[in-house]
C-alpha cells in the first residue's frame, strides 16, 4: 500500500501528459493526469497529477525534469 497521495500542478512545454505519465507510472499507482484550461495557453500547459507513491520525491525530481511544480498537496 502506497502511504502518500500527491495532488500538484505541473506546468509543461515541449512535453505530452503521455511521456510525464509513462515517467512516473513505475514509482506509484492510481495515477490520473488531466490537462487545465487545453489550448488557452500558448507558453505552455497545466496539467493536473494524481498519484499515490510511497515516494514522493522520486515524484517531484522526474517531474521537475519537464516542467514547473506547483499547488503540492500531501497527505
Amino acid at each position: 500500500m502506497h502511504k502518500y497521495s500527491l495532488e500538484f500542478i505541473l506546468h509543461i512545454r515541449d512535453v505530452s501528459t503521455d511521456m510525464v505519465k509513462n515517467s512516473i507510472m513505475d514509482f506509484g499507482q492510481d495515477i490520473d493526469i488531466c490537462e487545465l484550461h487545453p489550448g488557452k495557453n500558448p507558453q505552455g500547459k497545466d496539467i493536473k497529477i494524481n498519484i499515490r507513491t510511497e515516494d514522493p520525491t522520486i515524484i517531484f525530481d522526474t517531474c521537475a525534469e519537464f516542467g514547473r511544480i506547483k499547488s503540492v498537496k500531501i497527505n
